[in-house]
């Protein structure tokens, strides 16, 4: 009874969240992006983004980060009981896409600097919230997500000589950097090779046993297969099959 009682604090104490989208478009002109996408999430900690190319999946990470504006609709986000403007919510995530570019003539260990100096004293971290494990800060922090990802040896080399699977490594310790409470991942086992996919799923395990959010955007079962609760979108507006979590088609 003591262990449950210590194991029902630390659950409280760990940041919940929620989510909802109202009608929510995205438009590019009059292409249609996506329209009418309706979802109400609470508490899950891995969610997943599911769709075949074109679908909208990266266009909709960016909207729910405040990265991209949406064309019409409402995003709704709560953070540990406390409302978040979708504004502010850049400041509580790490993002990490296969089209997110760096800095060429840069070194690793200088791009990853110059994330976490941008970051810096905002206090939106995950380290922040009560309850969940605190981590190292400064440059010793860089190098140690550097080793997380699997190329510790990689800080001193400039980016722009990395191969592409290099770089997406780099991209994942980018979105590390920040200690992110919300972790957004796009097509994130892009160029990656046979150890890809243990990364990935060490990453996500991680950062859901620190307490964090974890959003996954992928059209590969085998990542989509770590999610609990899946976003499903379709130019058709059909619901995708799926057995491995419950799923949310969100188009209307």
């Amino acid at each position: 009874m003591k262990w449950l009682g210590i194991f029902i604090t630390l659950l409280t104490l760990l940041p919940m969240f929620f989510l909802e989208c109202t009608h929510l478009a995205k438009f590019y002109g009059k292409t249609e992006v996506f329209r009418d996408l309706n979802f109400r999430l609470a508490d899950e900690r891995c969610i997943g983004v599911q769709g075949p190319n074109g679908s909208g999946k990266s266009t909709l990470l960016k909207c729910l980060s405040g990265l991209l504006r949406p064309s019409e609709g409402t995003i709704s986000w709560e953070v540990g009981g406390r409302p978040v403007r979708i504004q502010e919510v850049r400041y509580y995530a790490g993002f990490a896409a296969p089209y997110i570019q760096y800095y060429n003539e840069l070194t690793v260990m200088e791009n990853l600097t110059f994330i976490r100096q941008l970051r810096a004293g905002t206090g939106k971290t995950l380290s922040s919230h009560a309850g969940a494990p605190r981590t190292a800060n400064g440059p010793e922090r860089a190098e140690g997500i550097l080793g997380l990802v699997g190329i510790p040896d990689l800080a001193g080399r400039d980016y722009g000589t990395l191969s592409s699977g290099q770089q997406q490594r780099v991209r994942l310790a980018g979105a590390l950097v920040p200690d992110p409470v919300i972790l957004m991942l796009d097509e994130p086992g892009t160029n990656l090779d046979a150890d890809g996919l243990s990364l990935i799923k060490d990453l996500v395990a991680r950062h859901q046993e620190r307490g964090g959010l974890v959003l996954l955007s992928s059209n590969r079962e085998e990542e989509l297969a770590l999610t609990e609760t899946r976003i499903v979108l379709s130019a058709r507006r059909q619901r995708h099959p799926a057995e491995a979590a419950p799923i949310i088609d969100a188009s209307g």
